[in-house]
């Protein structure tokens, strides 16, 4: 029996068709840019700024940031006033400018606040109006200009200004910027730029002027990415693969176990360097190390509070080793880029977490200073000596520019950012809140019609999360909820009906006809959790909080005027206490949980909406050290004093703390 006989060419149409067919059938969002190919796809896409609008008391940070060091830094600060060299004067020209920019402009376009926007609009004209010919843009170091002895900083940024490094800043202020506004002058000017770059990265690679341009090479390769998806310019991939092979070499860090000696700030943005080239090379050990390169930084630099110390270099697990406010914002973004590359639900707990504990107690609540790093056991704030790899005499203290003023320029981005990865597109035409704040989101779904979910909550500090829809007409789409890793015992209810219990770290999908009035509630029953840390050490944690001892703060102003002035933070309270744990398997028995009205801002000693009684003993052996609470003893430790009642409260809510306790029996 003779066998039919396929002729080739019909073959070759047969597979043809069944790749085509089969690449149709990989969704893709109709409304928001993606990666195009041959990037990897991204299975979530941020929303345009100004789609997300923050409620209660997360709108209350950003209306504090704008009427505090965010919204009038250039008119208190001359590093971002009128003579800063991205303006054209003969001022900083380094990446102070950019840094501002890169928080101070989602936050006005966030709140839709004209007169920031004005601000931000000066920058921007300054930048656009005066790219050379060949694609350079920015200040231009003046080789004869003369300094002063005590001007040896602005010397070196002068020396610096053509430096690669804060022009990555400035491109992702750009970005933001055409995000929001539609700006079809940024592509062209981003294109000359990056060709500009092709052209004397050879010559000139990203080491050439500072070490920094080479270790943050991930900005760089990020605003390459963006561009190539708005405009499909094939030589953006053959300048992207230039910058991943110039960049430090932070795949092989994360992958070698051994994070010694890193630069704290260039941590928390390097993590993400091996995700953001996996979508060109597709290369699974990309992923893997960044996974690995974060678990290692936790397991021998990790604090309580969700980061690594680096105080600036990294410096162990000990909680009197600072964490410098760069490194949370930055950490933070680079967390919120992992999300939207992998979809990786562990990052968002990490981003959580560093969000809701490390922010808000960096920065003074009515956010007219800052500090410098921040301790985990923090007990005072004043400037004795303290056992830091780089020492600055008022690096704890809270003002405007103690320690180092770069994070004076860079830790606005932190709360402007997060508003903006609070929700998130999906590439089946979704929604998925991959954040819980109070917030409303605004966004097409489905073939383009525009919903709306308001999002009323307490969240972090209570476990109820509302979600009110509203459509111009019913409309079919998924809606995704993260459930966060520490609740197993998540429920969700649409129109008052269960729909489901969705298991710990997953994604719940809601797919179904929405019509305006429908609701969705998210239960996330908190409860609470004991973690071990350094020399056995516990953090107590409730949801995405950690709680820390409450203490008496007394604001001292040591230095300056008005609202801006700098303030040591003291306390008569005693704070060498020894948790009692009665039940290790059951942590919830050895603490009483009380909650109180979530006011408008939450974050002080005296507002704390969620407290925690526990029992404890003094240990009167854990003294000061070196102006700091001495070396934490190992636990168990053994104690003859009273037992006592102490208050925990959120250590977001702290400016003074103890967090990582010893066990006491």
């Amino acid at each position: 029996m003779k066998r039919a006989l396929i002729p080739c060419f019909l073959i070759f149409f047969i597979l043809a068709t069944a790749t085509i067919s089969a690449q149709q059938l990989v969704m893709k969002n109709s409304h928001y840019i993606s990666n195009r190919e041959p990037l990897a796809l991204n299975p979530y896409i941020q929303l345009p700024i100004g789609s997300i609008s923050p409620k209660g008391w997360l709108s209350e940070q950003l209306r504090l940031s704008a009427q505090g060091m965010t919204g009038g830094l250039d008119e208190i600060w001359k590093d971002v006033g009128p003579e800063n060299g991205w303006l054209g004067g003969k001022g900083d020209g380094w990446e102070r400018g950019p840094y501002w920019l890169d928080g101070l402009l989602p936050l006005a376009y966030t709140l839709k606040d004209k007169v920031l926007i004005e601000k931000v609009q000066r920058w921007i004209e300054w930048s656009l109006q005066h790219q050379r010919d060949d694609g350079y843009f920015g200040p231009v170091s003046d080789p004869n200009r003369t300094f002063k002895p005590e001007e040896r900083v602005l010397a070196w940024q002068e020396k610096n200004k053509e430096d690669w490094w804060p022009h990555m800043v400035m491109l992702k202020v750009m970005e933001q910027y055409h995000d929001a506004t539609g700006d079809k002058r940024v592509l062209g000017f981003m294109t000359k730029y990056f060709r500009f770059q092709l052209q004397h990265l050879p010559s000139k690679p990203l080491s050439h002027w500072t070490h920094w341009a080479k270790d943050r090479g991930a900005e760089n390769l990020a605003s390459i990415y963006w561009l190539y998806n708005r405009t499909g310019d094939p030589f953006l991939l053959d300048l992207a693969k230039l910058v991943f092979q110039q960049t430090e070499d932070w795949t092989g860090m994360l992958e070698s176990g051994d994070p010694r000696y890193w630069h704290g700030v260039n941590t928390g943005m390097g993590v993400k360097q091996p995700a953001v080239w996996y979508q060109q090379s597709k290369d699974q050990r990309y992923l893997r190390a960044v996974k690995k390169g974060i678990g290692d930084l936790m397991r021998l630099h990790g604090q309580v509070e969700g980061l690594f110390s680096g105080d600036e270099s990294l410096h162990g697990t000990d909680p009197t080793q600072g964490t410098e406010f760069c490194t949370v914002v930055e950490y933070m973004f680079s967390l919120e880029t992992l999300i939207k590359i992998t979809g990786d639900l562990e990052y968002a707990d990490i981003l959580e977490r560093v969000a809701y504990n490390a922010m808000p107690t960096q920065s003074k609540p009515d956010f007219t200073g800052r500090q410098y790093y921040q301790l985990p056991n923090q007990i005072v704030c004043d400037t004795n000596y303290h056992n830091f790899n780089v020492k600055y005499k008022d690096a704890i203290l809270f003002g405007l520019e103690t320690g180092y003023g770069c994070c004076t320029a860079n830790y606005h981005q932190g709360w402007p950012k997060l508003t903006a990865h609070l929700w998130l597109a999906t590439q089946d035409n979704g929604l998925a809140a991959m954040v819980y704040a109070p917030s409303e989101v605004s966004a097409q779904v489905a073939s383009g019609v525009e919903v709306t979910f308001t999002e009323e909550t307490h969240y972090p500090f209570d476990e109820k999360v509302v979600l009110n829809f509203k459509s111009p007409r019913d409309v079919e789409f998924p809606l995704y909820l993260r459930i966060p890793q520490w609740c197993v015992n998540a429920v969700v209810s649409v129109n008052e009906r269960e729909f489901s219990r969705p298991k710990a770290g997953t994604m719940e999908k809601i797919a179904r006809s929405w019509k305006t009035g429908d609701k969705v509630e998210l239960m996330l029953p908190m409860e609470v959790r004991l973690s071990k840390w350094h020399e056995e050490a516990v953090g107590v944690e409730r949801g995405p909080l950690v709680y820390a001892l409450k203490i008496t703060e007394r604001w001292n102003r040591i230095k300056g005027e008005g609202r801006y002035a700098t303030y040591e933070v003291t306390s008569p309270d005693p704070w060498n206490f020894g948790l009692i744990i009665e039940d290790f398997r059951n942590p919830s028995s050895s603490f009483r949980v009380s909650r109180t009205e979530t006011k408008a801002q939450p974050w002080t000693v005296e507002a704390a909406p969620v407290q925690l009684k526990a029992k404890a003993k003094r240990l009167p052996d854990w003294k000061l050290y070196g102006g700091l609470a001495g070396p934490i003893p190992w636990s168990p430790v053994p104690s003859s004093e009273p037992v006592e009642e102490i208050m925990l409260i959120p250590y977001g809510c702290t400016k003074l703390r103890v967090s990582e306790f010893p066990v006491t029996r």
